[in-house]
């Protein structure tokens, strides 16, 4: 299994370029923000299936253009998966003929260029012996992190979206066997930890009390910093001593 960062930033103008986008495969998306907008057409036309973290617009505004350039270049419908508070979320405010088309009714309802997969906490999904489990975060409702992996012994990496404090979710992954690299927002320096706080991110301090009982085996990469700020951040996570962080970037490729 292959996964290319396409964009991993927690904003514009930066050191990084574009908001979250990751590619596995050449097929499935973790997230579709303006990351997107590096690939060729051929390779957007690839693509069969979006798994959606939240629906804030840093992570869904490449969803909207990728439907557009693939309309009426596919024989299937592009899915669409995320919890049902995401996806009515996407329904109400961007496909909806006032921000964007409606794709799920277009050209019609019974060839539609996209279709919803509701994706219930906890369940999973299997395509073609890649494993893609989802668990709840605390970020905006309907928040999830994403666990992925291949069927059998094979290793795999745990996409958490954006979120603050979530106990279950190391409760529930820290001692997944497979579980190799953990790609984990850390948006904001302890300096803004209130706001941090408010809106549902990481700083370092709160990252870091978070995952204390992750084994330190487990490699943690670094995405959503926010521009401007991402040498500090990086700096606050390096003084912690306990566990080494990784900045992500866009152009990084992992194999699993």
């Amino acid at each position: 299994m292959n996964l290319k960062i396409l964009g991993c930033s927690g904003g514009i103008g930066g050191k990084e370029p574009y908001t979250t986008t990751m590619l596995i495969d050449g097929d499935i998306l973790l997230d579709a923000g303006t990351g997107l907008s590096g690939l060729h057409l051929e390779q957007l036309v690839a693509i069969d299936h979006v798994f959606l973290s939240h629906c804030h617009l840093d992570h869904v505004a490449g969803l909207a253009l990728l439907l557009d350039a693939v309309f009426g270049k596919r024989a299937t419908p592009v899915t669409v998966h995320a919890s049902a508070e995401v996806l009515h979320g996407l329904k109400t405010h961007i496909f909806n003929w006032v921000v964007w088309p409606d794709f799920s009714s277009l050209p019609n309802a019974e060839t539609p260029a996209m279709r919803y997969q509701e994706m219930a906490p906890g369940t999973t999904v299997e395509l073609d012996g890649r494993l893609i489990t989802s668990h709840p975060v605390n970020h905006t409702s309907g928040s999830s992190a994403y666990w992925v992996r291949t069927k059998g012994a094979g290793k795999g990496f745990l996409f958490t979206g954006d979120m603050a404090s979530t106990p279950s979710l190391w409760r529930e992954m820290g001692g997944q066997p497979g579980l190799d690299m953990v790609i984990v927002d850390c948006s904001f320096p302890n300096a803004e930890a209130e706001l941090a706080s408010l809106s549902k991110h990481f700083c370092p301090n709160a990252l870091q009390e978070d995952i204390q009982d992750v084994p330190e085996s487990v490699n943690f990469l670094i995405y959503h910093l926010k521009p401007g700020q991402e040498v500090q951040i990086m700096t606050e996570l390096d003084a912690i001593k306990v566990r080494s962080f990784k900045a992500l970037k866009a152009g990084d490729v992992f194999e699993f």
